[in-house]
């Protein structure tokens, strides 16, 4: 069975999520946050409620009659009974022996021996001073059980070329803008039960702005004039979210648009005939990745080398091509050819140059071409410069061109051939923010690859500038 990315996950999950709609991307955002440290006044949690606790310090007090325990707290009398009735049930109260004198009717209660240790642990329960850190979601204008440690600084979302989500407020956090009751409800998310927060004190506010990468889900009818927005944080929709974003303008004010589906490559008749169609592979892919979904297993160990398969012609669909990409990085044994028009740095990650690298240190002949226009702007030349220095300490290995002007979009591993409409280095990090449903073709054949491959060194060898 596959490895399946995140993303494709995601889109097994939430494809059909919206009737009438179609997912066709699924992008990274940067979700505003801020850093925040409160000083509050808080104290362990007690195991008891307060006025479970006050009859047990009044009694442990000399105040020892229910009469008088009412008269002291202000409450209904009922209430004081049935807290005593408790305490006798629990064994922290009895009643004291009558002293010779007394009024035989008038009971007086006593602590027993828990009873007493109990009301010590209570009194020695006192307010301190605290500093409590919070993240604070700023599109939402509420504290969030967000982990820190998922925060990064809003220039690396930046760099990443993730979409950044609106703030509710331009503003700066104010102490009223966070509750001692937000603090406490925060606190039991995260399953801290030992701590309650009595007040906030004051706040204080990192000045480096953050994010919490999150997904956007894009939707669009089949006409692509209604574009919806879903909200994936921690993993999971967030209809909250979403709703922010409908009051902030939606996918419009985000820059977001569907274009119609380009024409994907078509391949020689017979192997058209073959194809697998997108629906069929679609339906296989689900329930591959339920069975993935359903154990955790799979999703946290290393991937693991992928069965060798037979022939293979089948369609190949947007979120199936990543996964593609991230197989031939990890288990090409032979040779990697890619021939993308653009090249992006939210592509070229430490991470795929890390992969890159130990492809071509077993072994493996590796040919990435890209180029559109003599000017191409839609390229980065950070992206380039680090595949140029690669190419560099490999010479023998690794051939980068550019070329004078391509439409090709090609993965050549092994014996796999993928031709596609899917820019294979730039599909993160488009400015433009327009989407589209890419679909292309899979061969997993040694003899046909094996033609195409040399068709694509030669057209890179006429290309090349």
């Amino acid at each position: 069975m596959p490895d399946f990315s995140p993303d494709s996950l995601l889109a097994v999950r939430f494809s059909d999520a919206r009737p009438g709609l179609e997912l066709v991307a699924i992008v990274d955002a940067g979700l505003p946050v801020a850093l925040i440290t409160a000083d509050v006044l808080a104290q362990d949690r007690k195991r008891l409620p307060l006025l479970d606790e006050f009859v047990l310090r009044l009694v442990n007090n000399k105040v020892t009659t229910e009469q008088a325990i009412t008269g002291l707290l202000g409450v209904p009398e009922r209430m004081v009974t049935q807290t005593v009735a408790q305490h006798f049930s629990d064994d922290y109260l009895t009643y004291a022996l009558s002293r010779p004198g007394t009024d035989p009717a008038i009971r007086n209660l006593r602590l027993t021996g828990r009873g007493e240790q109990t009301a010590r642990e209570m009194a020695a329960i006192t307010p301190v001073r605290v500093e409590q850190p919070l993240v604070y979601d700023q599109l939402l204008w509420k504290a969030k059980p967000y982990d820190r440690h998922t925060v990064i600084p809003r220039g690396q979302a930046e760099d990443l070329d993730m979409i950044l989500l609106p703030t509710a407020n331009s503003g700066p956090v104010e102490m009223g803008d966070i509750s001692a009751a937000d603090i406490n409800a925060l606190l039991r998310e995260r399953g801290n039960n030992d701590r309650e927060v009595l007040q906030v004190r004051g706040i204080t506010q990192a000045k480096a702005r953050r994010v919490v990468p999150a997904k956007i889900l894009v939707y669009v009818n089949p006409d692509r004039t209604d574009v919806e927005l879903g909200v994936v944080v921690d993993g999971e929709p967030s209809h909250a979210h979403e709703l922010a974003l409908i009051a902030a303008g939606g996918a419009k004010a985000l820059g977001i648009t569907v274009e119609p589906a380009p024409e994907r490559p078509t391949l020689e008749p017979e192997l058209e005939q073959a194809r697998v169609p997108l629906t069929e592979v679609t339906q296989q892919r689900a329930e591959q990745a339920a069975v993935q979904l359903s154990s955790s297993g799979p999703l946290s160990a290393a991937p693991s080398e992928p069965a060798p398969a037979g022939h293979e012609i089948r369609a190949i669909g947007v979120f199936e091509h990543p996964d593609v990409l991230d197989e031939a990085l990890t288990h090409a044994r032979t040779r990697i050819l890619i021939i993308s028009p653009w090249i992006k740095k939210a592509i070229i990650t430490t991470e795929f140059l890390s992969k890159l690298e130990t492809r071509l240190n077993r072994g493996v002949t590796v040919n990435i071409a890209y180029g559109y226009e003599d000017n191409d702007t839609k390229s980065d030349p950070i992206a380039i410069r680090r595949l140029e220095n690669l190419a560099t300490r490999y010479p023998d290995k690794f051939a980068f061109s550019r070329l004078k002007s391509t439409h090709a979009k090609v993965l050549v591993f092994d014996d796999v051939w993928v031709t596609t409409s899917f820019n294979w280095l730039s599909f993160k990090g488009d400015r433009n923010r327009t989407y589209r449903m890419e679909e292309g073709s899979l061969i997993r054949n040694r003899q046909l690859t094996d033609a195409q491959y040399q068709r694509y060194l030669d057209l890179i060898g006429q290309q090349r500038q």
